[in-house]
């Protein structure tokens, strides 16, 4: 089993205080659009806004190529915080084993069997 940091694109990016603002569907492709915590040895990462407590930046996570996609639940009401932005909150897990990747956050859980997963600045 291997988890998301150590993989290529994904190091130094902390999805469990990252913000999940999105998940969008297609027949061949799932992906996360995330506001993502980058830690101080990311080579995007700048100073935190006076405002924030952590430097973010907004990307998404993407699976192509699809070939098994099994919900195994999902809650799809967001959150609001205080300023009222909406999200779904946080991806507290997120991991490879035996070719499945495994993710799970207060969106729901899901197992996906897909190409490498990709990271991708937007």
């Amino acid at each position: 089993m291997s988890s998301y940091y150590d993989w290529e694109g994904f190091a130094d990016i902390y999805l469990e205080d990252s913000f999940v603002l999105g998940i969008c569907e297609s027949p061949n492709e799932i992906s996360f659009i995330v506001e993502a915590v980058l830690t101080e040895d990311h080579p995007l990462y700048a100073p935190p806004e006076s405002n924030e407590q952590y430097c973010y930046k907004k990307g998404k996570i993407v699976f192509q190529g699809l070939k098994c996609v099994k919900w195994i639940s999902r809650n799809e009401a967001p959150f609001t915080d205080a300023s009222g932005e909406e999200d779904y909150g946080n991806i507290d897990v997120f991991e490879l084993s035996n070719d499945k990747y495994g993710l799970s956050g207060d969106w729901g859980e899901l197992e996906v069997t897909s190409s490498p997963v990709k990271w991708i600045w937007i």
